[in-house]
Parts: C-alpha cells; sequence; structure tokens
C-alpha cells in the first residue's frame, strides 16, 4: 500500500498537474470571479516558477551541497558498492538497456570502479533491468548478458530482486552482504545526490553506516544571460524529482523509516 500511494502521489508533485488543476478551477468557477482569477494567477505563478532554470539550480545546489563530494577511502578496496535501483529498465526485445531520468550514472560509476579495482562486488538493488517482475519473470539473465558484453563478467554482481523502495533497498541488501559476512564499514553506497540523504537514513536506521559516492552532480552554472531564464518544460520535469525527494525525506522520517 505504501509503495502504491507513493507512485500515486508522484502525479501530483509534477507542476504541470498543477497548472491544469487550476486552469480546470478557473474555468469552473466562472460565476466567482475573485476565485476565478486567484486560480489564473495562480496557474501562472506556478509556470513562471517551475520552469525557472536558475531557480531550479539554486534549489537543487542547496539540496545536495552536503552530498557534492564522496566520502569514501580512495586507497582501498571496497567489498561491495551498494547501487541504489530505479536507473534503467531492460528491453527485452532490443537485450539492451533503458535508462531512467538521467541516472544511469549510478551503474557506469560502479563499473568504473570495479574496473579500477575500488569494488570488489556491484550490488544492484531493486533495479527493474534485473528484479523479479509480478508475475514472476526474471530479468537478471538479460541484464547479466548485457554486462558481459561491455566487458563486466556476470560474477561481479550481486542482484537483490525484491527492493521497491529506499526503505527495502536498505533492508534486503543488508541482508544479502550480511549472509555473505560483509559488514557496512566495507561497502559504498551508490545514488543520485539529491536520493544520498534518504538513502544513507534508510541505512542507518537499520544500524549500517557504509561510506557514500554521489552521481548526477550537475556542472557549476555559467554566467547567466536572458536565454537562461526562458521557461522550460524540461525544468518543470526536473522539479519532480526534487520535489519528490523533499516529500520523501519527511514521509519516510514521520513513518520511522530513517533518521
Amino acid at each position: 500500500m505504501f509503495f502504491e500511494i507513493s507512485k500515486l502521489l508522484n502525479f501530483f508533485l509534477f507542476p504541470a498537474t498543477w497548472i491544469i488543476l487550476l486552469l480546470t478551477g478557473g474555468m469552473a468557477l466562472r460565476k466567482r470571479p475573485l476565485a476565478r482569477r486567484l486560480c489564473l494567477w495562480g496557474s501562472a505563478a506556478v509556470f513562471l516558477v517551475f520552469t525557472n532554470g536558475p531557480l531550479f539550480d539554486l534549489a537543487k545546489s542547496s539540496m545536495i551541497d552536503k552530498y557534492r563530494f564522496p566520502h569514501w577511502e580512495e586507497g582501498r578496496t571496497y567489498q561491495a558498492a551498494i547501487v541504489m535501483g530505479g536507473f534503467a529498465g531492460m528491453n527485452r526485445e532490443l537485450g539492451i538497456l533503458r535508462y531512467e531520468h538521467d541516472r544511469a550514472d549510478r551503474l557506469w560509476e560502479a563499473v568504473r570502479l570495479y574496473r579500477t579495482g575500488k569494488v570488489k562486488y556491484i550490488l544492484i538493488t531493486g533495479d527493474p533491468s534485473s528484479s523479479l517482475k509480478a508475475d514472476g519473470s526474471r530479468m537478471a539473465g538479460e541484464f547479466l548478458r548485457y554486462m558481459q558484453e561491455q566487458g563486466i563478467p556476470p560474477d561481479a554482481f550481486l542482484l537483490e530482486q525484491q527492493a521497491r523502495n529506499s526503505r527495502e533497498n536498505a533492508a534486503y541488501s543488508i541482508a544479502m552482504l550480511s549472509s555473505l559476512g560483509i559488514q557496512d564499514k566495507d561497502c559504498l553506497l551508490i545514488t543520485s545526490a539529491t536520493h544520498m540523504a534518504r538513502a544513507l537514513d534508510c541505512f542507518y536506521a537499520q544500524g549500517w553506516h557504509p561510506d557514500w559516492f554521489p552521481v548526477g552532480i550537475p556542472a557549476p552554472p555559467e554566467a547567466l544571460n536572458h536565454r537562461a531564464f526562458y521557461p522550460s518544460w524540461e525544468i518543470a520535469v526536473k522539479w519532480q524529482e526534487l520535489l519528490n525527494e523533499w516529500l520523501g525525506n519527511i514521509v519516510y522520517r514521520l513513518a520511522g523509516y530513517s533518521k
């Protein structure tokens, strides 16, 4: 139930949804001029705020400031990189990965660390590309074959296939790694910088304190000009990710899933 509610809330965290609802309200309240004007001005305000690139960059920068750089020991080899899912799906027809929302670097940074000897195993937790489907089918074989084509042997991966959210990512990953005798101090958590706070809190709540390696960190903004303030629907889509993380942090703490 928690999983389904979270997916439903995602729809309402999209600024375009708010604009549509406000415009619909404005049309429905034609006999109430004040309420109608409030709805129309509100839709214009949402559009201007949530399609503004510099404002989004400022909000994202403040959110990830603590996680801009890795917290790890560069000179050591970690037993496992824990890669939080949600970065890809598997296209069975073509046999290739289909990446989600600029999250591909979760996987490929882990691969780079494996190739350079910084991690021994890559644990993928709850990603659609390798998870167990509701109908009982498995994607692991296709995922491992695809990665082998990229030069990464199947035995480099540990696949956790049940998790559906960040809390379960932590719980199932800890159970799998503990069964292999791997402790938290031997692990490196890899996820998007915007998601790092909630991911770490879920591990902390269960007594694990891994080192961490953020990805998806934006480059410093270039000098602003008038074009930077042009409205962009792409920015509105990116806002959904930030709003989802902000709300997720609050809900997880209220539910006791994180510290």
